[in-house]
């Protein structure tokens, strides 16, 4: 994905976030459940459609000690296995 691509969760992925990780039930999805640690569940609530991955990778290195280039590595990681457990909407935006 590129830095102005805007990721957003699976509209049918039910997520709790629990002692800073997420929990993500995707009904349907090969996975029975996914969980995220705390930066990948921060990351997790951005991707809502409105955020693109530069805005997000900004705000994990604010929030976390990650410098931008490994936040937007990180970042696209973490959406390509989101995506080969069904957690992500494939549409285009």
């Amino acid at each position: 994905m590129n830095m102005t691509s805007r990721p957003r969760r699976h509209p049918d992925a039910v997520y709790k976030i629990v002692d800073d990780e997420a929990l993500i039930v995707v009904p349907g999805s090969d996975a029975q459940h996914l969980v995220l640690n705390v930066v990948g569940a921060r990351a997790w609530e951005l991707m809502d459609g409105d955020h693109d991955l530069k805005s997000i990778s900004e705000q994990l290195t604010m929030e976390f000690d990650v410098d931008l280039d490994e936040a937007g590595r990180d970042l696209n990681e973490l959406i390509a296995d989101l995506q080969e457990h069904g957690a992500m909407d494939t549409t285009t935006n």
